[in-house]
């Protein structure tokens, strides 16, 4: 339940890589299914895993 409201005030997301369809790359919270408003492309551990063009 903790986890949820943490969720819901964006503090503790659980964050998933998603894919479009037109194959970019994007990130969707597994419990709330919220998507990560952050940008993405290129920017933090996630950018490094998806590349610096963000694909």
């Amino acid at each position: 339940m903790i986890k949820a409201l943490l969720c819901k005030l964006n503090i503790l997301n659980e964050w998933h890589v998603e894919h479009t369809d037109d194959g970019s790359l994007y990130k969707r919270c597994l419990r709330c299914g919220k998507d990560d408003d952050r940008g993405g492309g290129g920017t933090g551990t996630f950018g490094a895993w998806a590349g610096p063009a963000g694909g």
